[in-house]
């Protein structure tokens, strides 16, 4: 009874985006828009050159844990700078003309979860502040063009991560506290929410409690965190309908 007292009510709800509130092949995903990045920088570096180091610029970002100064954005071009002498002015220009001219490209990998939708809407309703919190790799203009193509471009997140606004990571319990001090809230107060049984349940390494959809879930080596609850979207919604807020 102690444990379903403690986690009847949170300040706020954290929602992974990919394989959690739209379905997405991210294996797929990634390759296809660092490539078209490569095709927009040609001018400047090889291709298969800018593929390597942007998807190790990637990597670098979840792997390894940042400083709370520098956001993902300065740390991520930093690297393409040093590796690949592309000046930051130039870099930023190819980011731009991608979100202009090849972000649509996309569109076909994304696809809506209906229900995901309908959970969202439900926790509009009990006025808890709510967290788009993908793991920041990304520009905003990524972001918002996944929640356009997943159908939630509507829903009124308080605060979503993204490559330019945060300093960490998943699996990083910075990248948590990062939120929960954005927020003014206690992470102990916080529920996250994903399918990640890596990314998404580090969350419990600051005290937040954890719920793993388990409809495309993604199992990792490493994994060692527990999760606090467990089910399909179906679970996530009849367990959100008995919390009180």
């Amino acid at each position: 009874m102690k444990q379903q007292a403690e986690d009847s009510t949170f300040d706020a709800i954290l929602f992974d985006l990919d394989g959690t509130l739209l379905r997405v092949q991210m294996t797929e995903f990634i390759p296809r828009y660092v490539e078209g990045l490569a095709e927009l920088c040609r001018d400047y570096v090889k291709q298969k050159k800018f593929i390597r180091v942007m998807l190790g610029g990637i990597r670098s970002l979840i792997q390894h844990h940042g400083d709370g100064v520098m956001t993902n954005e300065q740390r991520l071009h930093s690297m393409l700078q040093q590796h690949l002498a592309i000046p930051e002015a130039a870099l930023r220009n190819c980011f731009q003309r991608y979100a202009e001219e090849q972000l649509e490209s996309l569109r076909d990998l994304v696809r809506p979860i209906p229900l995901a939708r309908e959970i969202l809407a439900q926790c509009q309703q009990f006025q808890v502040p709510l967290v788009l919190a993908t793991n920041p790799v990304f520009p905003e203009f990524m972001i918002q063009a996944r929640l356009r193509w997943g159908g939630l471009s509507d829903i009124p997140f308080q605060h979503m991560t993204s490559v330019e606004n945060s300093c960490y990571c998943k699996p990083q319990s910075d990248y948590f506290r990062e939120i929960a001090r954005h927020l003014g809230v206690q992470p102990e107060r916080c529920l996250m929410v994903g399918n990640d049984t890596l990314q998404d349940l580090a969350a419990a390494s600051v005290g937040m409690k954890t719920f793993l959809v388990d409809t495309w879930v993604v199992e990792r080596e490493g994994a060692g965190w527990p999760c606090d609850h467990r089910g399909d979207h179906g679970a996530l919604q009849r367990f959100l309908q008995t919390r009180r807020f």
